[in-house]
């Protein structure tokens, strides 16, 4: 996976390998209780749904890659985002290519966990090459 180096990377790294692989513990031990995902066709999974989704092979992502990661924190929380490209199969139609990743952690607990992912669709645009892109 093609991202800059530094702990925006390290997370979301762990994240995408996870997906990519369909490994559902390692999910497990990265996502907060309290996590939400949003997919790019606005479908919404709390945790548990999400999790059951990856075990089902109801939600197989294929190919994730990320760039252009920022970062900006505030005590514990974090907001990452970047984009990328983004295929995945699901029971819900999604829609693939350039994305954009919005990634949310908190680390009060000790460990660093995630409490949101929004995968947004957008337009390929000059703009994208520096992570400004439209939203489609």
């Amino acid at each position: 996976m093609p991202t800059p180096a530094g702990a925006a990377a390290d997370v979301a790294g762990l994240y995408t390998d996870a997906l990519i692989s369909g490994d559902a513990k390692a999910l497990e031990r990265l996502l907060a209780p309290n996590f939400i995902f949003i997919a790019p066709n606005g479908h919404i999974e709390d945790g548990s749904h999400f999790l059951e989704s990856i075990r089902s092979r109801h939600f197989v992502v294929s190919d994730m890659t990320l760039k252009n990661m920022r970062e900006t924190r505030t005590g514990d929380v974090r907001l990452i985002t970047g984009n990328g490209t983004f295929m995945a199969s699901s029971d819900n139609p999604l829609p693939g290519g350039l994305m954009r990743l919005t990634m949310v952690t908190d680390r009060s607990s000790g460990s660093e966990k995630i409490l949101l992912v929004q995968v947004t669709p957008v337009i390929p645009t000059r703009d994208c090459r520096d992570g400004n892109c439209r939203i489609r």
